[in-house]
């Protein structure tokens, strides 16, 4: 990732997070999804096109956009559009993944701690909040398990397990410390280490196969094959 986009994304969100200190405003929304409109086209520069993370980070788009706004019903449409987006990381994640049974383990304790805190407070929310902690840690996991050992993308699962565990504690259990200035920060670097670590994972496979397309490599990272031999 050139070194002009991580200093812009950085300026970028910096300058949300210095605007929204006092809460959400007016067409804040609009400046709150502009670092993801920047990972965004870096994406669509690619020479492969990935149409899944591209779907990712629109879906997460419109959760930003939907949790901006006032009102639970909002909340709950938000929390949809995420959840869609984690799963649309996951199918992206599906090549790179190899599991071994221990793994989910601490993913499952933390959970289980996070839970019982926020469980008195979310009422009807309940099942929805559920499915969606079960998908996040389902997408961290799938980071982690990543057989390339991409730390880029380890670094993401885990910031957005903290965002969102920081968003369900400050919602559903007691009002944190500088919680919207946390929530945010782990938000961002997540989105941005996620991206990083995809597109680093295609240009190493692009490297070890020069002579494929731009259609072929897509094909790979989606159903991966073993690489043909030259005689």
């Amino acid at each position: 990732m050139p070194v002009w986009s991580t200093i812009t994304f950085c300026l970028l969100a910096s300058l949300y997070l210095l605007l929204s200190q006092d809460g959400e405003f007016p067409g804040s929304f609009l400046l709150k999804i502009l670092p993801l409109l920047l990972l965004l086209a870096l994406l669509l520069r690619t020479t492969n096109r990935p149409r899944w993370l591209v779907l990712a980070l629109c879906l997460s788009m419109l959760g930003d956009v939907l949790l901006a706004l006032d009102g639970r019903n909002w909340f709950v449409y938000g929390l949809a559009a995420f959840l869609l987006s984690h799963l649309t990381y996951i199918q992206v994640m599906r090549p790179l993944v190899r599991f071994r049974w221990h793994w989910p383990l601490p993913y499952l304790l933390f959970a289980a701690v996070v839970l019982s805190l926020m469980w008195p407070g979310l009422g009807a929310m309940a099942w929805p909040v559920l499915a969606y902690i079960g998908v996040i840690l389902a997408m961290s996991l799938s980071t982690w398990c990543s057989g390339q050992h991409n730390r880029w993308l380890v670094v993401g699962g885990l910031l957005f397990i903290s965002s969102d565990t920081l968003l369900g504690l400050n919602k559903f259990w007691q009002p944190l410390p500088m919680a919207g200035l946390l929530i945010m920060l782990t938000y961002y670097g997540a989105q941005y280490a996620l991206i990083r670590g995809f597109l680093q994972a295609a240009q190493a496979a692009q490297t070890k196969q020069p002579a494929s397309t731009a259609a072929e490599l897509s094909a790979k990272l989606a159903a991966p094959t073993k690489a043909e031999t030259q005689t």
